[in-house]
């Protein structure tokens, strides 16, 4: 039985792995619980019923834990989007009808079956949505037993790039999120979102990384930073590095209390995320 705190639960849902960790505090989180456990990416016919299938399992141990539990997605189960910003449209119905048709153009009818997310975004501005199987989260909202409510269903784009954003200096920079097997990228202009890219492959350090970034810039044209952000947790410890004319500099997110630094994986960085 997992004696989780009563504050909050953070989950980390990866194709291969989950980390589920417990958290008291909140001016000094201090983590007070932690479970790994492998998952099976080739279970099910969709690359998340694995990882779905072993937080079921794992949740029914929290037994009566009275806790907020947020869930935070590999980015192989989500999907990105840049949202033009539309003077006609009248509200969040709207906007979110809007947001389906963007992804409709991009990934047709089945997308139609998706949970749509929009950033928030000043007015004028291009937003980004996210895009998660429904079934993927009617199945996570009954994980948990009745006490230990969900509170949150993020991207880990999206948390990574909440939690490191403060970090990112300039009008205009590129963010960079690794993990096994997938890279996502977001370009920013004048702080705000220009591009969003995801995509799937081995990127372990700064020759694949500008390999990326140069196919990026082509396609954007015109002249871009050569300032990149990352985020490479399993993969890159140096602060720096320069690769075909870009700089890299290394984001790491705050130890945590009660964590020690032997004990990452990509699902635990995904959970800590969220904090």
């Amino acid at each position: 039985m997992l004696r989780l705190s009563r504050d909050r639960v953070l989950v980390g849902l990866a194709p291969e792995a989950l980390t589920l960790l417990g958290v008291s505090g909140a001016a000094r989180p201090r983590v007070s619980d932690m479970r790994t456990v492998a998952c099976d990416p080739g279970f099910g016919s969709e690359p998340w019923q694995g990882a779905a299938a072993a937080l079921a399992r794992l949740a029914g141990e929290i037994g009566k834990a009275s806790a907020k539990v947020t869930v935070v997605l590999s980015n192989h189960f989500a999907r990105f989007a840049l949202i033009p910003w539309s003077e006609g449209l009248g509200g969040a119905e709207e906007e979110a009808a809007f947001a389906r048709y963007c992804f409709a153009k991009i990934h047709g009818e089945r997308s139609k079956d998706w949970d749509l997310r929009l950033s928030p975004a000043p007015a004028g501005s291009t937003r980004i949505a996210s895009a998660v199987d429904s079934s993927l989260v009617q199945s996570l909202k009954a994980a948990f037993p009745a006490r230990a409510k969900l509170a949150s269903i993020q991207p880990y784009l999206m948390s990574a790039f909440n939690r490191l954003r403060g970090q990112i200096q300039g009008a205009g920079a590129w963010f960079l999120l690794v993990e096994p097997q997938r890279a996502c990228l977001i370009r920013m202009e004048h702080g705000r979102w220009a591009t969003v890219r995801s995509v799937r492959g081995s990127f372990d350090g700064p020759q694949e990384w500008a390999g990326l970034l140069d196919r990026e810039r082509h396609l954007a044209g015109g002249e871009v930073s050569d300032a990149v952000y990352v985020h490479a947790p399993l993969s890159w410890k140096a602060p720096s590095a320069e690769a075909q004319g870009w700089a890299f500099r290394n984001l790491e997110l705050a130890r945590v209390e009660g964590l020690a630094p032997s004990a990452e994986s990509g699902a635990l960085a995904m959970a800590l995320s969220a904090l």
